[in-house]
């Protein structure tokens, strides 16, 4: 039995994102929290994953280190319950359907944190903008992503928004800018669609999707855990990204 209707088969190849919605129980949600909130926290020794802080972090007096982290990245590597959630049948089965395969291997992960009040933007991008080792195939995907919300995820606490068909346009060109990231260049961001989600809630996108969130100035954070996959023929024929 498919995991997928044909209609959301068809909205994937054609807006090259997926709003699925709903996925993950509550009680999986908090214990991917609590792993997060305890890496994050994490100084010295005790630090156990890549970690990218907040651009102003310095000037965050009285703030926890938790909430000067940016960024996660690579946290299956290290944690096993954020493995598991890499290995969880539910993605698993959407993403296998969204490649037309079923030979799919986990790639990487990271965490986007978004803490209260000061969490920073995302720049508009691809993320095959930041990979140069992999063929990105449009139709099948050679590189899927699924961003599972470990909070509830609003417009305006910094939700994802997708670039409905920039995926068909292959890699685009990116610049550096002042923030230290890529920016897609050429993008009509017009027509971009918040991806609003309820804690366990997912979506999925094509690794040419054009996509981007804003600053958090709520109370309220917005933790998101993306976990990348490749296909295995893809892989193949690639290396794994460079950056």
């Amino acid at each position: 039995m498919p995991v997928l209707t044909s209609r959301q088969s068809e909205r994937f190849r054609e807006d090259g994102f997926l709003i699925y919605g709903p996925l993950l129980g509550s009680d999986e949600v908090s214990a991917a929290g609590e792993r997060i909130d305890a890496l994050a926290s994490a100084e010295g020794e005790d630090a156990r994953v890549r970690v990218r802080m907040e651009a102003d972090a310095d000037s965050l007096v009285g703030v926890s280190r938790r909430d000067k982290t940016w960024q996660l990245m690579m946290v299956a590597e290290v944690d096993e319950v954020i493995a598991g959630m890499a290995k969880h049948p539910k993605i698993l089965d959407v993403v296998r359907q969204l490649m037309a395969t079923d030979q799919v291997s986990y790639l990487q992960d990271q965490v986007l944190m978004k803490p209260a009040h000061h969490g920073s933007h995302v720049s508009w991008h691809q993320d095959s903008g930041y990979w140069t080792g992999i063929e990105p195939w449009i139709d099948p995907p050679a590189i899927v992503t699924c961003w599972v919300a470990i909070d509830n995820v609003t417009e305006d606490n910094g939700c994802v928004q997708m670039v409905p068909g920039s995926h068909k346009r292959g890699v685009l060109p990116h610049e550096p800018g002042g923030d230290h990231l890529l920016h897609v260049q050429g993008v009509d961001l017009s027509t971009a669609v918040p991806v609003v989600l309820p804690p366990g809630g997912v979506s999925f996108h094509h690794s040419c999707t054009v996509h981007g969130s804003a600053p958090n100035t709520t109370p309220h954070r917005r933790r998101g855990l993306a976990l990348t996959y490749v296909r295995d023929d893809a892989r193949r024929l690639g290396r794994r990204p460079t950056s």
